[in-house]
C-alpha cells in the first residue's frame, strides 16, 4: 500500500467549509451514539512559566476512530507560545491516518490547519444546536487564524447582520474586519474591548491565548451563546457556573485543560452541573436550545476524532490525485 503525503498547500485546496461543518457533525452525532472511540489526550507538557525544561509549550497525542466515517489515526499537536516570534504558528500539528483493518499508515499530514479548520466547524455544529433562531450579531474576541475559521464555519450556517471584532492589538482587529469583510460580504467591524464585542451579541466567540476572564456575565443579553475555545480562561466564572446550560465537547478532557479546569480544581464545579456533551445533542439524546432567553455556555477545548475525521474526508479527496506525493514504508 502507498502512503499519501499531503502538506498544507493541497490540503487548502480540497477542504471546503461547508463540508467541513457537516463531518464536524457527523462526528458529534458518533459520540452521541457511542460508535466513536476516543481515549483522553496524552499531554506531554514541556514547561509553562519558567518551569524546567522552559520551552513554554506543550504537545498532546490524540488518537481516534470514527466508525461512520472509518477513519482512524492521531493527531500529535503542539502550542508553543513563542512560535509566532520565530515566523511559525502557536499550533503546529502532523496527523497520520490509518487503515481501519490492518492500521497500515495510508496517510501523513499536516495537521496545523486541519486543526483551525475543525475549530471553526465545531463552533458551527454547537451554535446550530445552541444558539437562538435566527442569531444577528456576533461577536468575537481575538483575532487570530482561530477567529477567522470561525466567522467562515459560522458563516455557513447563520446570515449576520453584523460582526464584531476585538482583539489586544487592535490592528488585527482592523485588518480582520476588512479582511473577512471582502471575503464574506457581510458587516465586519472592529470594537475597541471586549465589552463592545459581547453586549448585545447574540453568539460570542472567544478565541484567545488569555488566561483570564475576558467576558463577564453582566454583559450577557438573555438567549446568549457564548463558545469558549481557548486553552486556558477566558471567561468570568459565573458564565459557567450559573448559565442555564453548560455544554462541553468531551468532559475528560475538559478537566485537564480549557476554560473550566480551574473550576474543577477548585471543586466548583464538576459533572453533575454540566448539561450535556455536544455529541448527545447532536444525536438527539438531549435537548439543545429550548427557549430565546437560555443562556448558554459551551466549553469546546477541541477532540481529536474532528481530526481524524476530518483527516479522512481530505484523504478521500487527494487519494486518487496525479500530482499528490506517495510513499512506501514497507
Amino acid at each position: 500500500m502507498d502512503t499519501l503525503l499531503a502538506g498544507v498547500d493541497q490540503i487548502k485546496k480540497v477542504i471546503v467549509m461547508k463540508e467541513a461543518v457537516e463531518v464536524a457533525e457527523a462526528v458529534f452525532r458518533g459520540h452521541g451514539e457511542g460508535t466513536v472511540v476516543m481515549p483522553p489526550k496524552i499531554n506531554l507538557k514541556m514547561g509553562e512559566n519558567g518551569e524546567w525544561p522552559h520551552y513554554w509549550g506543550s504537545s498532546n497525542s490524540m488518537p481516534a476512530y470514527v466508525d461512520s466515517l472509518e477513519a482512524m489515526g492521531v493527531k500529535f499537536a503542539s502550542g508553543y507560545k513563542k512560535n509566532p516570534e520565530k515566523g511559525l504558528p502557536f499550533i503546529l500539528a502532523t496527523i497520520i491516518l490509518c487503515a481501519k483493518d490492518t492500521g497500515y499508515p495510508i496517510a501523513v499530514m499536516d495537521g496545523t490547519y486541519i486543526t483551525a479548520v475543525r475549530t471553526g466547524a465545531a463552533s458551527a455544529v454547537a451554535a446550530k444546536y445552541l444558539a437562538k433562531k435566527n442569531p444577528q450579531t456576533l461577536g468575537i474576541i481575538g483575532a487570530g487564524t482561530q477567529a477567522r475559521m470561525n466567522i467562515r464555519a459560522l458563516h455557513e450556517v447563520f446570515d449576520f447582520e453584523e460582526v464584531k471584532i476585538t482583539d489586544v492589538n487592535n490592528a488585527y482587529a482592523l485588518e480582520f474586519a476588512v479582511e473577512m469583510n471582502k471575503e464574506l460580504g457581510i458587516y465586519v467591524k472592529a470594537v475597541d474591548s471586549s465589552r463592545q464585542a459581547v453586549e448585545g451579541s447574540d453568539i460570542i466567540v472567544t478565541v484567545t491565548v488569555a488566561d483570564e476572564p475576558l467576558v463577564m456575565k453582566e454583559w450577557l443579553d438573555p438567549g446568549a451563546l457564548v463558545l469558549s475555545l481557548g486553552s486556558y480562561q477566558e471567561l468570568d466564572e459565573n458564565i459557567p457556573l450559573k448559565a442555564d446550560k453548560l455544554v462541553v465537547d468531551n468532559w475528560e478532557q475538559s478537566t485537564h485543560r480549557g476554560e473550566l479546569v480551574k473550576l474543577i480544581n477548585a471543586g466548583k464545579l464538576d459533572r453533575s452541573m454540566l448539561y450535556s456533551e455536544l455529541g448527545e445533542i447532536v444525536a438527539g439524546k438531549k435537548a439543545g436550545r429550548e427557549n430565546d432567553r437560555e443562556i448558554i455556555c459551551a466549553c469546546l477545548i477541541g477532540i481529536g476524532s474532528l481530526d481524524i475525521g476530518t483527516a479522512k474526508y481530505v484523504y478521500d479527496k487527494l487519494k486518487d490525485k496525479d500530482d499528490i506525493t506517495r510513499f512506501k514504508f514497507y
